[in-house]
């Protein structure tokens, strides 16, 4: 059965994948959850733009897609120059390896009933499922590439683990539209082409490689390191490259075809700037940039909001795998090593670290192909040590088996949480731009958790508890004041007037309620709220700040976005809890504050009421 080991294990790894995607179809979501949303909706626009629309500068047709499918919350996807002409903000290499899938679903909606407007739902069945077809074809040569170098075996584990235990099951089954996938595709054939250019190569090996690296940096331009895979792969030591220096000699018109179809394929962008905006270089991604001095290495590392190896813990075997590597394969480890080293510098360069919605950190899924080299190093020592030494002592046999166990417990717990946070992702409370660690550890494990969970993504402490000898220290129903700004009568929940926030009272008056410390004493502020139409962008949402205070100095702080938790037309009630501070402080402040908003809400009933936790 060995034999066949990693048939099995990639047949496998395609139904997880195919039954992940059709528990969620994405082809079938809504609005912002639908294939073609977001950034995927961006990296495809100049498609239809191109062949359905004819309109490559002005895209006339995007306010009508962006009424009818609502892709995203506001039209970010390209912007206007100073001409007149919009500019798309994502390079075109995504688009060009979605033309085949977008050609059938074109063709299949000219021939049905489904309006040919480059959304509907064949465009969105075609993008997705051509993605999960793109991931089996890199899945496939990744499983020809590692039975190279390790065994049926260990090359059916290491599908299993980078398939059931890391994020790119997501990004293959559901999120697969994404660069990502595709990208982590290009790669395993790169690795491929250039094991055998350089056992025997040609133009047309040298052309492959080419197409590989072009349309990978011109994806996602910071792709353009896996060059670095075909420069260094295979070597081990100088004198080996000193040897790879002659072999380059020797083949050098091939290496110049090489640079040459990677330029001509690069140009493609470059003409697409010139024609929409008049300049040949433009720098579309506007003002977000990377800082190279200070790249953000422990966050994306480790973070809650983002943390690979929080979210991804089975790549740690990926990091161990390196000294195995080094020992065993050392042909190997300077290609992977090099490649992956700068890969990671340059995705924690990046100042947007966290990259957006996403399920764990999705910049480093490309480089998985040369990450499955050190597991398969590290899973071959621990699983095959002593193939070739039969007598080992029995001390040596019981460590080995308590590293087995260990490694079989920690996979399977690995496996047991990336699917179980991958359907926390997708409509069951998961937050996937901004968590937190004490919301990550509310919800942790939780199959529906509730709205009023989400109180932790903004503060630290929500008290869930049974409370006792709960003191009312302040109550306003907002009747006595006159201000016309901050105080209607359109709406209220008690009495006939509301306080309000809106575009033109961003700030309500603040309170300030005198208060001194009170050892192991909670406080929770709390108020009724009303808003005919809810804000969804957490960023413009309104805020609810209460602070200690001894005189102007601030000693503890806190604040809730309103809206999470909100509907709409219905008056709701929502509080924050804090535990007083130990601290000298001498009053109480509450605010309201419009983080840029355009909607309107209504609040009423606030009380402030300090109590003992049972």
């Amino acid at each position: 059965m060995q034999q066949r080991f990693s048939i099995l294990a990639f047949f496998l790894c395609c139904t997880m994948i195919i039954g992940t995607a059709l528990w969620y179809p994405k082809w079938e979501q809504p609005q912002t959850e639908a294939t073609l949303s977001w950034d995927v909706a961006g990296y495809y626009l100049y498609l239809p733009a191109a062949i359905i629309y004819k309109d490559l500068k002005k895209l006339s047709f995007k306010d009508d897609i962006t009424n009818k499918y609502h892709p995203s919350s506001e039209f970010y996807q390209a912007y206007l120059q100073e001409n007149g002409n919009y500019v798309m903000k994502y390079p075109i290499g995504l688009a060009i390896l979605y033309l085949p899938f977008f050609l059938l679903a074109h063709l299949f909606a000219i021939g049905t009933a489904y309006p040919t407007d480059g959304f509907s739902l064949p465009y969105q069945f075609g993008i997705s499922w051509g993605s999960i077809c793109i991931a089996a074809i890199g899945l496939w040569m990744m499983r020809k590439i590692l039975l190279l170098y390790f065994s049926e075996l260990i090359v059916g584990l290491t599908l299993i683990l980078v398939v059931f235990a890391t994020n790119y099951l997501n990004y293959t089954a559901i999120d697969g539209s994404m660069s990502h996938n595709w990208v982590f595709t290009l790669v395993a054939y790169l690795i491929w082409q250039t094991i055998h250019w350089y056992k025997s190569p040609s133009f047309g090996r040298s052309t492959a490689i080419a197409a590989c690296i072009g349309l990978a940096a011109l994806s996602r331009p910071t792709d353009i390191l896996i060059c670095l895979i075909p420069l260094f792969w295979g070597l081990s030591s100088i004198s080996t490259f000193q040897e790879r220096l002659i072999f380059w000699k020797k083949h050098i018109l091939q290496l110049l075809l090489i640079v040459a179809v990677v330029a001509a394929i690069g140009s493609i962008q470059l003409v697409y700037w010139k024609y929409a905006s008049g300049n040949w270089l433009v720098y579309s991604y506007q003002d977000q940039g990377f800082s190279w001095l200070w790249p953000h290495i422990k966050d994306v590392l480790f973070s809650y909001r983002k943390g690979w190896l929080v979210y991804t813990p089975i790549m740690v075997l990926s990091l161990i795998g390196f000294i195995p590597l080094y020992k065993r394969y050392r042909f190997l480890f300077w290609g992977v090593a090099i490649y992956f080293g700068l890969h990671f510098y340059l995705t924690a360069a990046w100042d947007i670290w966290w990259y957006g919605g996403s399920f764990g950190q999705r910049a480093l899924i490309q480089a998985y192909p040369v990450l499955l080299f050190p597991i398969a190093a590290l899973l071959t020592m621990l699983l095959t040590p002593f193939a070739n030494q039969p007598k080992q002592i029995k001390k040596s046999n019981l460590s080995l088996s308590v590293k087995r166990i260990g490694l079989f417990l920690f996979a399977t717990t690995c496996i047991w949480l990336n699917c179980m946070q991958t359907y926390q992702a997708h409509g069951h409370g998961f937050e996937v731009d901004a968590m937190t660690k004490a919301y990550y550890w509310r919800i942790f494990g939780k199959a529906k958790p509730t709205d009023l969970d989400k109180k932790l993504l903004d503060t630290k402490e929500d008290y869930q508890g049974e409370r006792k000898n709960i003191n009312s220290i302040y109550t306003n129903n907002f009747e006595q004041y006159v201000d016309t700004v901050a105080y209607t009568k359109e709406y209220a929940h008690s009495g006939n007037q509301a306080l309000l926030i809106s575009t033109n009272n961003k700030y309500t008056p603040t309170i300030n309620i005198p208060l001194a410390p009170q050892k192991d004493k909670w406080l929770r502020v709390s108020a009724q709220f009303y808003t005919p139409q809810k804000e969804w962008d957490i960023w413009r949402m309104t805020q609810l700040i209460v602070q200690f205070k001894k005189q102007d100095q601030v000693i503890k702080s806190r604040m809730i976005r309103v809206q999470r938790q909100m509907g709409e037309r219905a008056w709701q009630s929502n509080w924050t809890d804090m535990k007083i501070p130990n601290e000298n402080f001498d009053t109480l402040s509450i605010v309201f504050w419009n983080a840029g908003s355009t909607k309107t809400l209504f609040i009423d009933d606030l009380t402030a009421e300090v109590y003992e936790a049972k």
